[in-house]
């Protein structure tokens, strides 16, 4: 089984990703050229959609030749905490059968389908909010992801950060007219906030809350880590 490393890169440092050259690796760019390119797959784009645009992207791109395992990640990974692995093995090794793999599940319920998903009130986001930094959308999360996914329920196992495995198989549920209208929520602004829900849908869409009950026992050892740590 073969995998293969997608990067969604702006200013980052892939100096990381010298270590995984035995995975086929592709790296879309969305800020200045490498200056130095080790790489032998890179391809510039535009600046838009934040990570998400870039996963449909290259999803509608190589819909027909997708890599067996399809390994999603951010230009830098190490400031992600529990949201993704640090060792890249790991989303191979842990894949389950079910085809998609992430190191940490969320879990989305009532108070989590705020029309602006709560970046208005996000330190990380204020100053971008305010600014214009983000452009803001006339749906709001719910009635979004109820447009992609009708029949979505009130709790969604969730994962954050882009980053995450999946299955070609998975992948191909849907066709590629269905990423294709995705991507038209994305191409018009480098931080839409349709890019920010996108986030929190991937694992829903490929794997329709079959992760659910895994997404409450990680929620739990979350909240039990942060406990810890406000101990030390």
């Amino acid at each position: 089984m073969s995998s293969t490393i997608i990067i969604s890169r702006f200013d980052e440092n892939l100096s990381w990703l010298e270590r995984y050259k035995s995975f086929n690796i592709i790296i879309y760019n969305k800020g200045e050229k490498l200056k130095k390119n080790n790489f032998k797959k890179i391809y510039n784009l535009k600046n838009v959609g934040r990570e998400s645009h870039t996963w449909l992207y290259h999803i509608v791109r190589n819909y027909d030749q997708l890599d067996d395992i399809n390994i999603f990640l951010q230009g830098k990974i190490d400031d992600l905490n529990c949201m993704a692995f640090q060792d890249v093995n790991l989303y191979e090794k842990n894949m389950p059968s079910l085809g998609f793999c992430c190191s940490r599940l969320g879990l989305l319920g009532p108070f989590h389908w705020k029309d602006n998903i709560g970046i208005e009130k996000n330190s990380k986001y204020l100053s971008q909010w305010e600014n214009k930094g983000i452009r803001k959308s006339n749906l709001g999360f719910r009635k979004f992801a109820k447009k992609l996914f009708p029949n979505i329920p009130l709790f969604v196992a969730t994962s954050y950060g882009g980053c995450f495995a999946v299955k070609r198989e998975l992948i191909q549920q849907h066709n590629k007219d269905f990423y294709k209208y995705i991507l038209t929520f994305l191409e018009d602004h480098k931080n839409p906030i349709e890019g920010h829900y996108m986030e929190r849908l991937w694992c829903f869409m490929f794997t329709q809350n079959n992760l659910i009950l895994k997404s409450f026992q990680d929620v739990l050892k979350t909240k039990f880590e942060r406990y810890l740590l406000k101990k030390l």
